[in-house]
Parts: structure tokens; C-alpha cells; sequence
């Protein structure tokens, strides 16, 4: 049996659903990693080298090089620039070492930390550069999609600058969690950090394998928003259904990425089970349809919202994500 509608808040959908591990115990334990370690006196400077990925969505083509970036002392002013590397700094560095954030992290529909960030903790836009630089940081983590005008300022300014490279699931996260340890002179906390993504993970598998036993087949499973966009193969959305042992059926019918597919399409691949984002009304349009009268998921009432803040994780959150998707698909037996 599969759970009923979700409410639209994040933390009143938590509070009404069952998961296989308690989300605020799990939470606590992927917002907190720090072990702090004194910093041998040899360990600066320093250069990193690392290996940054990008991607080509035009071509379907990565596109790897190694990069590296001179460290003279260990960052004491670090500023991300981006939610998902600003979520992964916070477990894993002292908070008093961050300087601003993207004011995207005070946002609940897009970060895990808005209930938590300081009120007086600074933030600034996109392509705010020369608010950026006027903090004087002494690194910037950038990501894959940092703005090129943006990144091109800062090193004109001569300001230190990581940039992260392309990622699409929970291997690739750990990867960007330890490149982070790398950057700060923390690494010891961010190996701390994978270990607990790695054994919360297991622990999820194992109650859902031992929940679901010999239930049968396990359910096809689709993203679908309002904008008619599925997510296919090289997508977190795609990591998630993976580590739970359920068939994302856009990457199984060869979709990469996202793509957007019209009802026809969704009658004929007609997935067990549909997801979609909890602040929309989408689940009463496809309800409402006609031509989907008869598609699995609508008659059995199995579409099943999930808050946008867990579909677009991308940090170590991304275990919640699929703690979240597992109470969605199997909560009845929790």
C-alpha cells in the first residue's frame, strides 16, 4: 500500500508521513560532522590539485580537466557559492568561518539550512562579485554553474576560487564533500561527513529491503512537474530511485537529463507512481485529466508529492531525499 497525499510544507509533510529512519535524527546527523583537528603548522601553503568535471547538456558530453588552486594558509574567510556547497561547508566547518552565503540558503523551498543560518549571517545575489570581493574572502567555492562574468571578476581581483564540477549522484556528492575537507584543511571532518551518508544510506536499505520482503516486483517510479519535465538518467532524482532498488522508468525508456514528455507518453510508459513538487497543485491537474483516466498511478491515487527542497538536493541532504522517497513508496510499512 502507498502513502497518502502529502501537505504542502516541508516540515508539516515530515510530521505526516512515516520514514524508514526518524528525518530529524537523521538531519542532525547530516547538518553536524565537524571533528576538529589542529593544523600542523606544515600543512601550508599548499596547492590542491583536483579533478573538475563539465558537462555539455547541448552535446550529452563531459568534459574532464585537472585543476588546482594555491592555498597559503588555511581559509578563515570562506565564502560558497552555491546551496548545496554551502550545506556541505556547514557540516563540516566551524560556522564562524563562513562569511556570507547566496541568499538562496535562507530559503526553505531551496535549502535544508534556512532554519538555521544566523539572521545576521550576510548574503548576496548571483552575480553580486563586487559584494563578493568587497568581504575580502580568502576562498570562494564556486560551482559548475557559477555565472563566467562572476568567476572572471574574482580572478581578476586575484581572489581565491575552487570551482566544483558537474555532479549527478550520491558518488559524485561524496566526491565534492571530500574536495571540501580538501579546500578548508578539513579534511578529517569530511571523511566523517561520507562516512555518515555512507551508513545512513545502509541503514535506509536495509529497513526497506527488510519492510518490503517478498512484496513483488518494486514499483516504476516518475518525476513529473508542471512544466511536463521528467527526469531521466544523470539526475539526483534518478540516485535516489537507484539506492532504493526502484525503476526510474524515464531513465529506464532511455530519457538523459531532464526532458519533457506529453500525456500520451505518460499513459503509455504508465509508471506505478508518480512524483511531484509538494508546493504545487500539479497532482489535481493530472488527477483531473481525462486522457489519464485510466493510468495506473491515477486510478490507484498514486500520485504522491514530495517537497522541492528534497528534490533538488544536492549535498550530503540527498540521503534525506531518499529517506523522504522511500516513506513516499513503502510508508505503510514503517
Amino acid at each position: 500500500m502507498l502513502l497518502c497525499s502529502a501537505s504542502t510544507a516541508a516540515e508539516n509533510a515530515r510530521g505526516a508521513h512515516k520514514f524508514p529512519l526518524e528525518m530529524d535524527t537523521l538531519m542532525g546527523a547530516l547538518s553536524d560532522a565537524r571533528k576538529p583537528s589542529p593544523v600542523p603548522a606544515e600543512s601550508y601553503p599548499r596547492t590542491v590539485t583536483y579533478r573538475f568535471m563539465r558537462y555539455d547538456f547541448v552535446a550529452d558530453q563531459e568534459h574532464e580537466e585537472e585543476r588546482s588552486i594555491a592555498l597559503p594558509h588555511q581559509p578563515q574567510r570562506i565564502i560558497p557559492h552555491a546551496t548545496g556547497l554551502t550545506e556541505i561547508l556547514w557540516a563540516i566547518v566551524p560556522h564562524e568561518r563562513l562569511l556570507a552565503v547566496h541568499k538562496s540558503c535562507k530559503d526553505r523551498q531551496f535549502s535544508f539550512l534556512a532554519p538555521l543560518l544566523p539572521a545576521d549571517l550576510p548574503t548576496y545575489g548571483t552575480d553580486d562579485a563586487e559584494i563578493v570581493i568587497g568581504y575580502r574572502p580568502d576562498l570562494v567555492m564556486a560551482s559548475f554553474f557559477s555565472n563566467e562574468n562572476f568567476l572572471h571578476q574574482l580572478h581578476t581581483a586575484q581572489v581565491p576560487v575552487g570551482q566544483f564540477g558537474f555532479f549527478d549522484d550520491l558518488d559524485t556528492i561524496k566526491d565534492q564533500v571530500l574536495l571540501a575537507g580538501r579546500l578548508t584543511g578539513e579534511e578529517d571532518s569530511a571523511q566523517r561527513l561520507v562516512a555518515v551518508m555512507t551508513e545512513k544510506l545502509h541503514d535506509i536499505q536495509t529497513v526497506v529491503r527488510q519492510q518490503r520482503g517478498d512484496a513483488g516486483k518494486p514499483p516504476t517510479v516518475l518525476y513529473y512537474d508542471n512544466m511536463a519535465y521528467v527526469a531521466g538518467s544523470g539526475t539526483t532524482f534518478d540516485s535516489m530511485c537507484q539506492a532504493l532498488g526502484v525503476t526510474n522508468i524515464a531513465a529506464a525508456r532511455g530519457i538523459k537529463n531532464f526532458k519533457q514528455i506529453d500525456y500520451e507518453t505518460l499513459l503509455r510508459w504508465n509508471p506505478d507512481v508518480i512524483i511531484v513538487p509538494d508546493e504545487s497543485s500539479f497532482d489535481k491537474q493530472l488527477y483531473n485529466q481525462e486522457i489519464l483516466a485510466t493510468a495506473q498511478a491515477v486510478r490507484q491515487k498514486n500520485i504522491r508529492k514530495m517537497p522541492t527542497v528534497y528534490l533538488l538536493s544536492s549535498s550530503q541532504y540527498l540521503i534525506a531525499s531518499i529517506n523522504y522517497l522511500a516513506g513516499l513508496l513503502y510508508e505503510s510499512s514503517f
